[in-house]
């Protein structure tokens, strides 16, 4: 805490500085615009870094003010704010967070920013060829409007041990469900305690497991959750026909999942790309075998993964401070930026163009997980709905998927889990 204190001092005293001497100098002054974060650890680290380049090279007359504060303490501020008026000019919030806050009138639409004829704040073609489509649709609301842009993420994915996957006669990661199933088959064996995959009901890999199955369980043209949807119903027999016939098994934690597969007692691991490194390097020391990184099979020959993507989103104030902050949030979704960011902090970048100079960055290279997932997962990654009510669709999917596999009816379950994600699809939803 002191620390960031320390740092946040710093840029009050540079700010304030800077101030006094544009004015000395019969200069107008540097306009300041507060940016709120929650960022910690090497995420806030790497933030300042970018802000105090984005400081002490700006020439567009505008200082950026960071402010860190609790992700809980952050959101009951921003929400108080709108009747106190003690507001940011710009926030990196959550995408459900953003939700609420677009419901309350407290975001300015980027539209305008994006869309304009002006080249200096704009996207043109060439930036919408360059950012990868989650970075486009990420902070896009159900009504059509940009509400904010993440420079970053973190996607589902599928890691398979390629020695054991070759050995099964398969050299791929299986693209469809019928090869899946073939070497599921050959992986598990109840003598040798082995099965195929883990599956944990809580983890976004289940909601991953019904969209791969063709089963979205949330329909953004007509606005209705799906989770008792007859594609949904197909998907789940399948998976309870995995964990009944012992190839999958109800895994309880990331840890155990991880920990199974590094022994080389299940086939494959579904887990996030932050945990790449954890898991590389558990492999390493208990199993040392070959890492193939994927998406599951699609239904639709159209594989995605799911991507949890933070938003900067720009509050409303006078027009010149909304353009200011906007042109912050542009500077940051540029290559060097972009790149700067997901090497340091681990994630994925908004831009293609950003991979090669991560690839080539000697001080932290990419090992082939990553350059894997980034070349060839990231342009598929499938932001969440901008509804402040996705975390409790999710959660009544888990509640119905830990109910069904403990023996309760199926369609039952999953019709009043639908009727219920559908009653809060518009409700707050953050503390789920």
């Amino acid at each position: 805490m002191r620390l960031n204190g320390n740092r946040r001092a710093a840029h009050v005293l540079l700010a304030l500085g800077l101030l006094m001497l544009t004015a000395c100098a019969n200069a107008q002054p540097r306009r300041v615009i507060v940016a709120w974060h929650a960022l910690s650890g090497a995420r806030e680290r790497a933030f300042l870094r970018l802000v105090d380049r984005w400081n002490q090279a700006n020439g567009e007359g505008v200082f950026i003010m960071p402010e860190r504060r609790d992700p809980g303490a952050q959101h009951r501020a921003l929400l108080e704010g709108a009747t106190s008026g003690l507001l940011p000019d710009l926030a990196l919030v959550q995408p459900t967070e953003a939700a609420i806050y677009a419901q309350r009138g407290l975001l300015a639409p980027l539209d305008r920013f994006v869309e304009s004829d002006d080249p200096t704040i704009n996207w043109d073609a060439a930036d919408r060829a360059d950012l990868f489509p989650f970075a486009q649709q990420a902070g896009r609301a159900p009504q059509g409007q940009l509400l904010g842009a993440p420079f970053g993420g973190e996607m589902q994915v599928m890691l398979t041990n390629r020695d054991w996957m070759n050995s099964l006669g398969q050299a791929e990661i299986p693209a469809d469900w019928e090869t899946f199933g073939k070497v599921c088959d050959g992986a598990a064996d109840r003598i040798a305690g082995t099965a195929c995959f883990g599956f944990d009901p809580n983890a976004p890999s289940a909601e991953d497991w019904l969209y791969a199955h063709g089963a979205p369980i949330y329909d953004p043209a007509t606005q209705q959750v799906q989770i008792a949807s007859a594609g949904a119903v197909s998907a789940i027999e399948a998976l309870l026909n995995y964990l009944q016939s012992g190839r999958a098994y109800r895994a309880i934690a990331l840890e155990r999942s991880r920990d199974e597969f590094a022994a080389a007692r299940v086939l494959l691991a579904f887990t996030s790309t932050d945990h790449l490194r954890d898991f590389a390097q558990t492999v390493r020391e208990r199993g040392n075998f070959g890492l193939d990184i994927g998406t599951l099979p699609s239904a639709t020959n159209s594989p995605s993964a799911s991507i949890r993507a933070p938003l900067w989103v720009v509050l409303r104030k006078t027009d010149d401070r909304q353009r200011a902050a906007w042109k912050f949030i542009r500077w940051l979704l540029e290559t060097e930026q972009t790149a700067q960011w997901a090497t340091e902090a681990e994630e994925i970048p908004a831009r293609i163009s950003a991979l090669a100079a991560m690839d080539l960055n000697p001080e932290k290279p990419l090992d082939a997980l990553r350059i894997h997932a980034l070349r060839q997962i990231a342009p598929v990654a499938r932001p969440a709905p901008l509804l402040s009510g996705w975390p409790c669709v999710q959660a009544e999917l888990s509640s119905a998927l830990r109910q069904i596999i403990e023996g309760q009816p199926l369609e039952d379950v999953l019709l009043l889990a639908q009727t219920r994600a559908q009653n809060l699809l518009n409700a707050d939803c953050t503390r789920q």
